[in-house]
């Protein structure tokens, strides 16, 4: 079922003038509505964002920003959102500084921590800053089951979504596609590598200098 077919179903079920529901059974079919609602929300907001990266009309603020601190303040947020989640920050390269647009960068780094979460629960988290050449590169690891080889051609294609066991994993086959156009608008480039049974590593390279391809 879509988010919608579950908000329009459990929402009839409890309107039923032929039923009564105790309040741990009304609590929870509320629960499901309201969850499947913020999925729905998170598929239209993907779909608008997918949208307009694909025609160019989505705008970019870009700014300097510490490259650093900005990593340290999406680990922190992570942990916020899940206090029990093992990611760590390793700093090779203190004090690079990037034009960016930190709201459109966070979403990315957002997409690939919650991916990691979803595909390799309680697999730790790496992210590293280093210098590679005149670029920063950030990588974002987890020792997690991996990825097929198969599937690694066509991860950041839009609405393809890695077959998984775990029949709770549920998404819109649109987050990698996005990160990667993101990436692109700000003149970087993201990759990944896999081996089944030891984990990922997304690789994120970014300009360290405004380049003229920036004017979003």
């Amino acid at each position: 079922l879509t988010p919608l077919g579950f908000i329009k179903g459990y929402d009839t079920t409890l309107l039923r003038a032929d039923a009564t529901w105790d309040e741990n059974t009304r609590s929870e079919l509320l629960t499901i509505i309201d969850e499947e609602a913020d999925r729905l929300r998170e598929l239209i907001e993907n779909l608008m964002d997918s949208s307009r990266l694909q025609a160019g009309t989505l705008r970019l603020t870009y700014q300097p920003v510490r490259l650093d601190t900005f990593l340290k303040e999406i680990c922190t947020r992570a942990r916020s959102r899940d206090d029990k989640m093992d990611i760590r920050l390793e700093i090779n390269a203190p004090g690079l500084q990037a034009p960016v647009d930190p709201t459109r960068l966070a979403q990315v780094f957002d997409n690939l921590i919650t991916n990691a979460a979803k595909y390799a629960p309680g697999a730790s988290i790496t992210i590293t800053l280093d210098l590679f050449s005149d670029r920063a590169l950030i990588t974002v690891k987890d020792d997690g089951p991996g990825i097929a080889p198969e599937h690694l051609v066509n991860l950041f294609k839009r609405f393809y979504r890695a077959p998984t066991n775990d029949t709770t994993v549920r998404g819109t086959g649109l987050g990698l596609f996005i990160c990667r156009q993101i990436v692109k608008a700000h003149s970087g480039e993201i990759d990944v590598e896999s081996k089944v049974g030891e984990g990922t590593i997304f690789h994120i390279y970014l300009p360290l200098k405004q380049e003229k391809s920036q004017e979003h």
